[in-house]
């Protein structure tokens, strides 16, 4: 099995991937056009064995905010290919003032989300392993992992 995970991105997703057995494949963030995702390569890295997609949104480490158009990108790769989203918005309340960021779940009325939240970066604790993942799941896919 195999997650599709940003490069550059954050490295404990291919940590905990490989933890449980899996492997990842990464999908290319592009400098030239403001850290977003090349979604051609991401989409040609889909296989059978592709069990999800990682979004990291804001980016972590580049520091992007993917604009809703690019967002649904994402979304549209995703239900061609019936995959969940793993969407980590840990830094979802960071946004510089001016920048809209959008949460993949309110975009995504065909696909599964999973979004990954915390409180250590919003309200600055550093070292409060304080988190949570809320699952949006309208075609219910995952109705075995609610169980």
């Amino acid at each position: 099995d195999n997650l599709l995970v940003p490069k550059p991105g954050f490295p404990l997703y291919q940590v905990l991937a490989e933890s449980q057995g899996a492997s990842v494949k990464e999908y290319d963030l592009l400098p030239s056009q403001g850290w977003q995702a090349d979604l051609a390569q991401l989409e040609s890295l889909v296989d059978a064995r592709t069990k999800a997609l990682i979004v990291n949104n804001p980016s972590n480490p580049c520091g992007s905010v993917f604009p809703k158009e690019h967002l649904l990108g994402f979304i549209d790769i995703a239900a061609r290919h019936k995959l969940p989203i793993i969407a980590d918005e840990i830094y979802g309340e960071m946004a510089f003032e001016g920048v809209a960021f959008h949460p993949l779940a309110e975009l995504a009325p065909h696909v599964p989300v999973i979004t990954v939240g915390g409180l250590a970066k919003q309200f600055l604790v550093p070292g409060w392993r304080v988190g949570w993942l809320m699952l949006h799941d309208p075609v219910h896919a995952l109705d075995d992992l609610r169980e």
